[in-house]
């Protein structure tokens, strides 16, 4: 009697372990698929797709520090602003020349008369207007390829948004607002850059790791300021 539950026991044990061995095993696949699946789609980035979501990051890092510098109560804020328009607009030039080499057509181009005085884009130019319904969405050569975002864009009607809603606000409200912004944008930029970085196109991986560590250094600068916003909000300064 005793010989058979030492048996059974065991026999039970062995089926416990094995069923625990089958579920870790099928966990492990299941990550694996994960990682995998995540990995493709981190290289899924073409260059077309890179040059154009940075084109259109770095034209609004441009047209959002020109209000931050006109309109940001705090004068870290406005210095902050006058940063992104200096480090982007030499970004941007460089930009333009790897899109020209590659022959593809990049999207917010600076718009014709520039920025008006209230901070708009003037009269809605045609390289402002909304294209993604008669473009194709691939992101080929001549297109804009803003049907879809690429991996962390934002499209060129975003960027119209986000202007106007700063537009709309002034004081600690616009500086918040502005921060704010700024902390997402480059922590997008930052993961974009870095997805780049690791492209087989050799120039974009070259144009990419020369400037990742700049918005990398913006996006630390820029969480220190967003730190010191909600600092003085809650103290009362």
């Amino acid at each position: 009697m005793k010989n058979r539950f030492n048996t059974r026991e065991i026999a039970v044990v062995g089926m416990i372990i094995s069923a625990t061995s089958f579920n870790a095993i099928a966990k492990a696949d299941w990550h694996y698929s994960m990682l995998t699946d995540y990995t493709h789609q981190q290289d899924s980035l073409t260059t077309a797709q890179f040059l154009q979501q940075a084109a259109i990051a770095g034209m609004k890092e441009v047209l959002t520090g020109k209000l931050a510098d006109n309109k940001a109560a705090d004068k870290k804020v406005k210095a902050f602003g006058q940063m992104m328009v200096d480090d982007h607009t030499k970004t941007n030039e460089e930009l333009r020349t790897l899109a020209k080499l590659k022959k593809i057509e990049l999207p917010m181009s600076t718009p014709e008369g520039g920025q008006r005085p209230d901070g708009r884009i003037d009269s809605a130019p045609e390289n402002m207007k909304d294209t993604s319904r008669t473009k194709n969405a691939g992101g080929e050569a001549g297109n804009t390829g803003l049907a879809k975002k690429a991996a962390n864009g934002t499209t060129e009607t975003e960027v119209t948004q986000s202007i106007d809603r700063l537009n709309n606000l002034s004081g600690s409200s616009f500086d918040k607002a502005y921060i704010e912004m700024m902390v997402s944008d480059h922590q997008k930029a930052v993961a974009l850059f870095e997805k780049a970085s690791q492209s087989s196109d050799v120039d974009v991986k070259t144009y990419a790791r020369k400037y990742l560590p700049i918005l990398k250094k913006h996006l630390k600068k820029v969480n220190a300021l967003a730190g010191k916003i909600v600092f003085n909000n809650i103290s009362g300064k």
